[in-house]
């Protein structure tokens, strides 16, 4: 049946020029092409549907149900057309976006609401994952993720810069001393991010001119910053964090930042990764503006850290 569809569709052009000139000027196509569509269909159907004369085209019975049937067929595609295009054009539809978990559940699941609000027309289904992922495999649109290992083949647009300080609590700095130098770290225990894929087990920091990196060792590694920042508020160890983590614990003193004249240079970014397409549709750049948009330098967290340093100087 799907090779009669080409062919139908021409019949329906030609009924509705009142020609076969008229019909193949109206596709861009040759009138012999248009003539032998309409012979392949009438053969393959067995009947006849046009009554051809030098003067006027006119259609039998056959031709007539033929063509209404037709007719419907193309307003069907003229409004699949249209669809599609509104899609260009308005925030609507199933938005589906995964998100690192600890950024996502701390700082973005307080905004959607407002974006929701927004946009009343548009379905959001989120998905918090911290694991390697497949945009496409998975079915995302939009894929927000801190990671360094990103998806092959897909767009990467930098959202926000991650920024990381070192802490520890109370507690164990009282037991174990405060470090002034990164090479004291040596003496600690450090608490280590490691994944399948991934282990940070090198510090790197910077002080103007000078830099250094520490190769840090420690009895404890975990695959989830949320559970590095809870071993360290009961007094595991030291630990390299991000500062988006951290806004109340410091403000608490439940952890405390160390080396602070020193700048942790491991770069990070908050990052939108969605496949790469020639038009990005609306609902997607809705909703990377969105995020861009409530998360610019400086974010609150780092805002409320400059506060806490001045506090204690």
């Amino acid at each position: 049946m799907r090779e009669l569809l080409e062919p139908i569709v021409i019949f329906t052009h030609v009924v509705r020029a009142q020609g076969f000139s008229a019909a193949a000027r109206k596709l861009g196509i040759s009138k012999s092409k248009v003539s032998s569509h309409v012979s392949f269909l009438e053969q393959q159907l067995g009947v006849q549907l046009v009554q051809r004369t030098t003067r006027s085209l006119s259609l039998t019975e056959s031709g007539e149900l033929l063509y209404e049937h037709g007719e419907g067929i193309l307003k069907d595609l003229d409004q699949a057309v249209a669809g599609v295009q509104a899609l260009q054009q308005e925030i609507r539809g199933v938005l589906r976006v995964g998100i690192t978990q600890a950024f996502g559940s701390m700082h973005l699941m307080p905004l959607i609401p407002a974006f929701m609000e927004q946009h009343p027309a548009l379905e959001l289904e989120l998905s918090f994952l911290d694991h390697k992922v497949d945009v496409v495999a998975e079915g995302l649109d939009l894929l927000l993720t801190m990671s360094e290992q990103l998806p092959l083949g897909m767009v990467a647009r930098p959202l926000m810069n991650c920024r990381f300080i070192l802490v520890a609590s109370p507690d164990y700095l009282a037991r174990r001393g405060v470090p002034y130098h990164p090479a004291a770290l040596a003496e600690h225990n450090c608490l280590v991010y490691k994944s399948e894929w991934y282990e940070h087990g090198a510090w790197e920091f910077a002080r103007g001119e000078e830099t250094c990196e520490i190769r840090v060792k420690g009895n404890y590694r975990v695959d989830d910053a949320p559970a590095l920042k809870d071993a360290a508020k009961r007094g595991l160890g030291v630990v390299y964090l991000a500062t988006y983590l951290l806004e109340d614990e410091l403000a608490k003193g439940e952890l405390i930042e160390l080396l602070p004249d020193w700048k942790l240079t491991h770069p990070l970014a908050l990052q939108a990764v969605y496949p790469r397409r020639k038009n990005l549709a609306p609902k997607v750049r809705a909703f990377i503006d969105f995020v861009r948009g409530h998360f610019r330098d400086p974010t609150p967290w780092d805002m409320a850290l400059t506060s806490s340093r001045h506090n204690h100087e």
